[in-house]
Protein backbone atom coordinates (compact mmCIF):
# COMPACT_ATOMS: atom_id res chain seq x y z
CA UNK A 1 0.00 0.00 0.00
CA UNK A 2 1.03 3.53 -1.00
CA UNK A 3 2.09 6.39 2.30
CA UNK A 4 -1.06 7.84 3.40
CA UNK A 5 0.88 11.19 4.32
CA UNK A 6 4.17 12.54 3.55
CA UNK A 7 6.24 15.06 5.28
CA UNK A 8 9.94 16.12 4.42
CA UNK A 9 11.25 13.62 6.19
CA UNK A 10 8.75 10.69 6.95
CA UNK A 11 5.43 8.94 5.90
CA UNK A 12 1.92 7.48 7.43
CA UNK A 13 1.12 4.25 6.15
CA UNK A 14 -0.64 1.15 7.77
CA UNK A 15 0.12 -1.19 10.10
CA UNK A 16 2.00 -4.51 8.83
CA UNK A 17 2.11 -8.16 10.41
CA UNK A 18 6.07 -7.25 10.11
CA UNK A 19 5.82 -4.35 12.08
CA UNK A 20 4.77 -6.29 15.11
CA UNK A 21 8.72 -7.20 16.52
CA UNK A 22 9.58 -3.10 16.65
CA UNK A 23 6.14 -1.89 18.40
CA UNK A 24 6.82 -4.71 20.74
CA UNK A 25 10.36 -3.25 21.30
CA UNK A 26 9.48 0.63 21.84
CA UNK A 27 5.76 -0.47 23.63
CA UNK A 28 7.65 -2.20 25.74
CA UNK A 29 9.97 0.61 26.79
CA UNK A 30 9.41 2.01 29.97
CA UNK A 31 10.12 5.51 28.11
CA UNK A 32 7.04 4.93 26.11
CA UNK A 33 4.81 2.98 27.57
CA UNK A 34 5.71 5.40 31.00
CA UNK A 35 3.18 7.56 29.94
CA UNK A 36 0.69 5.66 27.57
CA UNK A 37 -2.25 3.27 28.99
CA UNK A 38 -1.89 0.31 26.70
CA UNK A 39 -3.28 -2.44 28.48
CA UNK A 40 -1.84 -5.30 27.04
CA UNK A 41 1.71 -5.21 25.54
CA UNK A 42 2.69 -8.89 24.63
CA UNK A 43 3.31 -9.33 20.53
CA UNK A 44 -0.17 -11.19 20.58
CA UNK A 45 -1.63 -8.13 21.77
CA UNK A 46 0.43 -6.28 19.30
CA UNK A 47 -0.46 -8.32 16.32
CA UNK A 48 -4.13 -8.32 17.17
CA UNK A 49 -4.17 -4.53 17.30
CA UNK A 50 -1.95 -4.56 13.95
CA UNK A 51 -4.39 -7.59 12.59
CA UNK A 52 -7.50 -5.45 13.80
CA UNK A 53 -6.37 -2.30 12.31
CA UNK A 54 -4.00 -2.90 9.22
CA UNK A 55 -6.95 -1.52 6.88
CA UNK A 56 -7.94 1.18 8.41
CA UNK A 57 -8.58 4.21 5.89
CA UNK A 58 -7.24 7.75 6.81
CA UNK A 59 -9.69 10.89 8.51
CA UNK A 60 -12.60 8.03 8.00
CA UNK A 61 -15.28 8.03 10.53
CA UNK A 62 -14.30 4.71 11.76
CA UNK A 63 -13.69 5.22 15.52
CA UNK A 64 -10.43 4.15 16.00
CA UNK A 65 -7.84 3.79 14.03
CA UNK A 66 -4.00 3.25 14.25
CA UNK A 67 -1.06 3.61 11.52
CA UNK A 68 2.77 3.79 11.34
CA UNK A 69 4.97 6.52 11.46
CA UNK A 70 8.11 5.61 9.04
CA UNK A 71 11.27 7.58 7.84
CA UNK A 72 11.13 8.08 4.01
CA UNK A 73 13.99 5.00 3.69
CA UNK A 74 11.21 3.18 5.23
CA UNK A 75 12.26 2.52 9.17
CA UNK A 76 9.04 2.47 11.81
CA UNK A 77 9.70 5.06 14.12
CA UNK A 78 6.41 4.34 15.82
CA UNK A 79 2.64 4.42 15.54
CA UNK A 80 -0.32 7.07 15.82
CA UNK A 81 -3.92 6.44 17.20
CA UNK A 82 -6.50 8.34 16.02
CA UNK A 83 -9.93 8.56 16.86
CA UNK A 84 -12.94 10.12 15.44
CA UNK A 85 -16.01 10.61 18.08
CA UNK A 86 -19.13 11.94 16.26
CA UNK A 87 -20.90 12.50 19.58
CA UNK A 88 -18.41 14.96 20.69
CA UNK A 89 -17.72 16.30 17.22
CA UNK A 90 -13.68 15.45 17.80
CA UNK A 91 -10.94 14.11 16.86
CA UNK A 92 -8.73 12.21 19.39
CA UNK A 93 -4.86 11.88 18.54
CA UNK A 94 -2.01 10.04 20.19
CA UNK A 95 1.63 9.51 19.25
CA UNK A 96 4.55 7.01 20.19
CA UNK A 97 7.87 7.83 18.84
CA UNK A 98 10.61 4.36 19.54
CA UNK A 99 13.47 6.17 21.99
CA UNK A 100 16.00 5.95 19.46
CA UNK A 101 14.20 7.99 17.18
CA UNK A 102 12.85 10.47 20.33
CA UNK A 103 13.87 14.00 20.67
CA UNK A 104 14.55 14.51 16.51
CA UNK A 105 10.91 16.36 15.84
CA UNK A 106 9.47 13.88 14.11
CA UNK A 107 6.60 13.97 16.37
CA UNK A 108 6.01 17.18 15.96
CA UNK A 109 6.55 16.98 12.09
CA UNK A 110 4.04 14.01 11.42
CA UNK A 111 0.78 15.63 13.57
CA UNK A 112 1.67 19.05 11.91
CA UNK A 113 0.54 17.07 8.99
CA UNK A 114 -2.12 14.92 10.56
CA UNK A 115 -3.81 18.20 11.93
CA UNK A 116 -3.47 20.16 8.53
CA UNK A 117 -5.39 17.04 6.83
CA UNK A 118 -7.72 16.68 10.03
CA UNK A 119 -8.84 20.56 9.92
CA UNK A 120 -9.09 19.84 6.19
CA UNK A 121 -11.44 16.75 6.14
CA UNK A 122 -13.33 17.68 9.63
CA UNK A 123 -13.14 21.34 9.53
CA UNK A 124 -15.37 21.82 12.49
CA UNK A 125 -14.09 18.98 14.58
CA UNK A 126 -12.22 20.07 17.49
CA UNK A 127 -8.93 18.07 17.63
CA UNK A 128 -7.88 16.51 20.82
CA UNK A 129 -5.02 14.91 22.83
CA UNK A 130 -4.97 13.67 26.24
CA UNK A 131 -1.78 13.66 27.99
CA UNK A 132 -0.17 12.42 31.47
CA UNK A 133 0.56 15.56 33.95
CA UNK A 134 4.10 14.32 33.97
CA UNK A 135 4.92 14.44 30.19
CA UNK A 136 5.89 17.42 29.96
CA UNK A 137 7.71 16.70 26.51
CA UNK A 138 4.38 15.78 25.01
CA UNK A 139 2.62 18.74 27.03
CA UNK A 140 4.84 20.67 25.29
CA UNK A 141 5.00 19.31 21.82
CA UNK A 142 0.83 19.72 21.69
CA UNK A 143 0.77 23.46 22.96
CA UNK A 144 3.77 24.26 20.02
CA UNK A 145 0.92 23.11 17.73
CA UNK A 146 -1.40 24.68 19.03
CA UNK A 147 -3.14 23.25 21.42
CA UNK A 148 -4.32 24.16 25.14
CA UNK A 149 -5.19 22.76 28.17
CA UNK A 150 -8.61 22.95 28.44
CA UNK A 151 -8.76 21.63 32.04
CA UNK A 152 -7.33 18.17 34.10
CA UNK A 153 -9.35 15.54 33.98
CA UNK A 154 -9.07 12.99 37.17
CA UNK A 155 -11.00 10.20 35.81
CA UNK A 156 -8.49 9.69 33.39
CA UNK A 157 -5.37 10.85 34.77
CA UNK A 158 -4.51 13.47 31.95
CA UNK A 159 -4.85 16.96 30.31
CA UNK A 160 -7.26 17.16 28.27
CA UNK A 161 -5.65 19.34 25.27
CA UNK A 162 -7.48 20.92 22.49
CA UNK A 163 -7.16 22.59 18.64
CA UNK A 164 -10.64 24.05 18.35
CA UNK A 165 -11.71 24.27 14.68
CA UNK A 166 -10.19 27.65 12.92
CA UNK A 167 -13.68 29.57 12.73
CA UNK A 168 -14.13 28.95 16.53
CA UNK A 169 -10.09 30.25 17.50
CA UNK A 170 -10.71 33.69 15.22
CA UNK A 171 -13.81 33.70 17.00
CA UNK A 172 -16.22 33.72 14.74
Amino acid sequence: MPPILTTQRLFLRNLRPEDAPVMFAYRNDRRCYEFQRWEDTSLNAIQALIEQHRQDAFLSRKPEQHYAVCTREGSLVGDMAYFHTEKDNCVTLGITIAPAYQRRGYACEILSAVIAAVQARHPAMDIVALIDRENEPSLSLFEKLGFFRECYAESISSYVCVKPPKDRRNGI
